[in-house]
């Protein structure tokens, strides 16, 4: 925890430079809050949101290019006197941002707000002209446009973007860059409690107001099928105007992990919050046979496909991927992966093909900081072929045959695309900021036409992994009785294993699911297998040998046997009366 803390204080500077920077309406009472939104701060001459003093207020007005298109503003408008002194709403489709945003500036417009034709708000680039741009532009949701749209055009909207430092007297903030959430929003159960999984909890809090607060605390609730697991509240704490603390909570532990946790983060004080849109910030996390860093749907259990991203018009290819490694992946096979993809306002579908890539990530780097990607391996793909309108739903693609990995190698899970046409499915409902600092690894990365890169806000691959048992499970096969011997014994175990022989996989499991021991072993000749238990601790653990992997071996057999380690005996002695494995015999692949 400690090296924790200090790493967030390092970066507790990047992380704040968003800070309370908001697109909120004002202005009708009934549609009255903060908007999802993203905005251009990389535009060369865009205003920094950060400031107070470039904050905007002022009524909205849809432009109007005489195109008869839905106000994509990509031509010069016919409508500036309705756009002079307002905020632009125009609608994202056919051209660039930049010119969108220029046709708007040009008639006077104090900022820009962009509708998205497809899910939330995406990251913006600048285009041709963007760089021309000095009034703020901003993105919103498809379903915040819908739900603003004839109030817009009865000209009832105000919107308020920019910073509202020091606006109000009483303004905590709390900013999911700063907060602590899983490592990832989905683990297969049974690598959640190999790994001893447990949930490092706490976020920075920041005083936005005019006036210092004295008890500010954080609280957090973990809920699984609307029973509360876990409730913790802070320490008060307090925190100066316009200064932060961090909170700290207590882990979150389960003995098994298993289904659907949702979590919400609070922060509140004894003082009425002037602005309390940012005063909370809520994540999920399943333990199922997915892998992904995406937002899981609750009701399918499947990665939410929130945005969509595609290439620049001249790249001839693209690709979003989700990095994964582990000490345990050899427990795992790879069946396929979830993703999603669409078309600019939802176009049929038909004809297009996206492809599930699996790489292997051989560079030698040290940090986040110093990664490269010159050495990637691609291992296997598979595709999946649209054959009708569909687009924008989660989707399965299915590998031919199961893939499976190995201990702490690096990998990339991908979905390509070769057409430039193709948006493919993001999620920013996460933000994995904080986890990346403390942790050093990568989360998500994009290749856009051979150049490697990441965005730098909390937008992160859709893309989730179905991931199965690599073991065959006991009750597959023919079963065969085995009795382990010397018992009692003070230094090793014998397992009997007729007919069999060779190098395998020995692993040693604790109670809690935690590898505690790894060797590569060899059955003798005579099918006797010996284990060495003399460095194991005093303790109940369950023994799982293998013989290597399924796709390295012509023989895979599983043997479970529960020992029990006695101190005050110094022997170990096996629980059950025979121990069943099972032995299937295929072909090498």
């Amino acid at each position: 925890m400690k090296r924790s803390l200090l790493t967030a204080c390092v970066v507790l500077g990047a992380l704040w430079s968003n800070a309370q920077v908001t697109t909120f309406v004002t202005q009708p009472a009934s549609l009255e809050g903060a908007q999802e939104f993203t905005w251009a701060d990389n535009w060369g001459q865009t205003p920094d949101l950060n400031d107070p003093a470039n904050s905007v207020t002022a009524f909205a007005a849809l432009v109007d290019d005489d195109s008869g298109a839905d106000s994509l503003g990509c031509e010069a408008l016919v409508n500036g006197a309705d756009i002079l002194g307002k905020v632009a709403v125009v609608y994202r489709g056919v051209c660039e941002f930049g010119a969108k945003a220029l046709s708007a500036q040009n008639e006077g417009a104090v900022a820009v707000v962009i509708i998205n034709n497809s899910g939330a708000p995406v990251a913006m680039g600048a285009g041709a002209v963007g760089g021309e741009i000095t009034i703020p532009v901003v993105m919103i949701s498809t379903d915040a446009g819908a739900l603003l749209h004839d109030e817009i055009v009865a000209g009832n909207v105000e919107f308020l973007i920019g910073s509202v430092l020091g606006v109000y007297e009483y303004n905590l903030f709390m900013d999911k860059k700063t907060a602590l959430i899983p490592q990832y929003a989905a683990l297969p159960a049974s690598l959640a409690n190999a790994t001893g999984f447990a949930m490092d909890l706490g976020s920075w809090v920041r005083n936005f107001g005019s006036l210092d607060q004295t008890d500010v605390v954080v609280n957090l609730t973990i809920t699984q099928n609307g029973t509360e697991l876990y409730n913790e509240t802070s320490s008060p704490t307090p925190v100066l105007n316009n200064d932060s603390a961090y909170m700290a909570l207590p882990l979150f532990t389960q003995t098994n992990w298993s289904g659907y946790y949702e979590g919400l983060y609070t922060v509140t004080s004894a003082n009425t919050d002037g602005f309390p849109s940012d005063n909370s910030y809520d994540f999920n996390f399943l333990a199922d046979s997915l892998f992904t860093y995406a937002k899981v749907d609750p009701a399918t259990k499947t990665p939410l496909q929130e945005s969509f991203v595609r290439a620049t018009l001249n790249s001839p290819s693209y690709q979003v991927c989700a990095y994964f490694s582990s000490p345990m992946a050899e427990m795992y096979q790879i069946e396929g992966l979830y993703t999603g993809a669409t078309k600019s306002g939802n176009a049929s579908m038909d004809g297009e093909v996206l492809e599930a890539r699996i790489f292997e990530w051989n560079d030698t780097f040290t940090g986040w900081a110093d990664a490269t990607t010159n050495d990637l391996a691609q291992l296997t793909t598979a595709d999946y072929f649209f054959e009708d309108s569909i687009g924008g739903l989660t989707l399965y693609i299915p590998f031919n045959d199961p893939f499976v990995m190995v201990n702490d190698k690096r990998y990339l899970f991908c979905a390509y695309s070769p057409s430039t046409d193709v948006f493919l499915g993001m999620d920013g409902g996460l933000d994995y900021g904080r986890i990346q600092a403390d942790l050093d690894e990568p989360i998500y990365l994009m290749s856009d036409n051979g150049a490697w890169g990441s965005f730098a806000d909390a937008t992160y691959s859709g893309i989730g992994v179905k991931m199965t048992s690599a073991i065959v499970g006991i009750d597959e096969q023919n079963r065969v009785d085995v009795t382990p011997f010397p018992n009692p014994t003070n230094d090793f175990i014998v397992i009997p294993l007729t007919g069999q022989s060779g190098a395998a996989n020995l692993q040693i499991y604790d109670q809690s699911g935690k590898m505690v021991a790894q060797q590569k072993v060899s059955v003798a000749n005579n099918g006797r297998l010996t284990v060495d238990v003399s460095n194991v601790a005093t303790g109940t653990y369950p023994v799982s040998y293998t013989h290597l992997r399924a796709h390295e071996t012509v023989l895979d057999l599983v043997c479970r046997l529960l020992l029990e380690k006695k101190k005050e005996h110094h022997i170990v002695h096996c629980k059950h009366d025979a121990i069943s494995c099972a032995i299937m015999t295929k072909g090498a692949v």
